[in-house]
């Protein structure tokens, strides 16, 4: 048996509550500790009448998206189902969502259905530039910036025996920087992109679901651990 209850951190701009609910009901103890935020831009918005879809990579792009209330006939794509779940609360029709919820395969499955049509990507400051791989043309709009949360990285890096969970690479990255080394922690990952950032960050990772969502991620950690 464990010899103390099991205490998880989500790291996420926001608290996934569905998957922390699940998480003290398999006995841990749960804190949150966001290292990031998302500002929204003050930005005017392009002629969606050139594109064909609208391409969302996260839910913090959809969300940023759906707060500057935008109209459009656009099809869109979505990498994940809680980014689809953003659009459509909104009144958004989602198109398509790819096998995997990740960019690389997002960028394998896309071109086929796109065809001919010219594409936005709308993206966070900090994206990354797979879906610009595409051969496909793309144009970007920006609608959000990621902050760091400097005093919340600090002392997530002074915890040990903990289960850190990691959604993306920008939480990572604040996470190191505020001196965070890995030691004495075990870590989660939501993704293989976010999964690459710890190992190249010095980490070793734990817990990675095949399914990237927050409630896979707790039941990946409930079966690697005694009492959670």
């Amino acid at each position: 048996m464990c010899k103390k209850k099991p205490v998880i951190i989500f790291t996420g701009s926001r608290l996934p509550r569905e998957a922390a609910r699940l998480a003290r009901e398999k006995g841990a103890d749960v804190e949150y500790l966001p290292l990031i935020e998302t500002v929204v831009r003050n930005t005017d918005a392009p002629d969606f009448s050139r594109y064909g879809w609208l391409i969302f990579t996260s839910r913090n792009s959809a969300e940023a998206f759906c707060k500057l209330h935008p109209e459009t006939d656009a099809k869109i794509a979505a990498v994940g189902d809680k980014t689809a779940e953003m659009l459509e609360q909104h009144g958004y029709t989602v198109d398509f969502i790819p096998s995997t919820f990740s960019a690389d395969v997002f960028v394998q499955e896309f071109p086929d259905i796109a065809g001919k049509e010219r594409c936005l990507f709308v993206r966070g400051a900090l994206a990354k530039d797979t879906i610009l791989s595409m051969p496909l043309a793309i144009d970007e709009w920006t609608v959000y910036d990621t902050v760091k949360k400097r005093n919340n990285a600090q002392a997530l890096a002074r915890m040990s025996d903990v289960t850190i969970i990691f959604a993306s690479p920008s939480a990572v990255a604040a996470y190191r920087e505020a001196g965070g080394n890995f030691q004495g922690v075990q870590t989660a990952a939501i993704g293989h992109i976010t999964e690459r950032a710890i190992i190249e960050a010095g980490g070793e990772v734990h817990f990675r679901p095949e399914t990237y969502t927050y409630l896979e991620i707790i039941q990946t950690i409930a079966k690697g651990r005694c009492s959670l």
